[in-house]
């Protein structure tokens, strides 16, 4: 995801230190008042260009044949956190220097288990068996069955993912038999991770 596409925030930045050093503090103000609000609906223009460009991906992806269901999110992340982050204890998550569990993507970012990444991780996804897909984000409410999921490759997620509102962003896609995980970040030069359960 791209930072503001119509400000220059360098220029923004310098205008709002100047409105901060005027002498007549009312004017300076006022100034900064509409510099915020330059910068909001700015920031408002950005997100709705996301917004857009978000669905206009996730319809592509339908038009093809797969097909989205919504489910309780519940159960899908309770099998997840069973299945996948059961596989390292409470105790190692803890050991280890700078873990968070903030998201579930940091048992692989700090390798706690080893996981295919960035490309070899895309074309492991591309050439897994996956009819069905399970799909939840860590801070977004949905959960997602994907039918006919043989038709979604790791290209279509990139997409998907670059113009993700931050809430669904992280990105943990599995096999209904717990044999693998995909996993999307937020951090453009983090991951993507394959995980295959042994």
């Amino acid at each position: 995801m791209e930072g503001n596409h119509i400000l220059d925030l360098n220029e923004w930045v310098r205008l709002d230190d100047e409105a901060a050093q005027m002498e007549d503090r009312e004017e300076g103000k006022a100034r900064a008042k509409l510099l915020q609000n330059i910068m909001d609906a700015s920031g408002a223009y950005d997100v709705h260009i996301r917004e857009y460009a978000w669905k206009q991906t996730a319809r592509k992806i339908m038009d093809r044949g797969v097909v989205i269901e919504s489910v309780e999110r519940e159960p899908v992340v309770q099998k997840w956190d069973e299945q996948f982050g059961s596989l390292v204890s409470d105790e190692t998550k803890h050991k280890t220097i700078q873990y968070s569990d903030q998201f579930r993507w940091h048992l692989f970012s700090f390798e706690l288990l080893s996981a295919l990444r960035e490309d070899r991780a895309r074309a492991a996804f591309d050439s897994a068996e996956k009819s069905q897909l399970y799909l939840f984000f860590d801070y977004a409410p949905g959960a997602y069955l994907i039918q006919n999921a043989e038709l979604l490759t790791a290209a279509d997620i990139d997409a998907v993912r670059e113009n993700s509102p931050l809430d669904y962003a992280d990105m943990y896609f599995f096999d209904p038999q717990s044999r693998w995980i995909y996993m999307v970040t937020h951090e453009g030069c983090i991951g993507p991770y394959f995980f295959k359960a042994e």
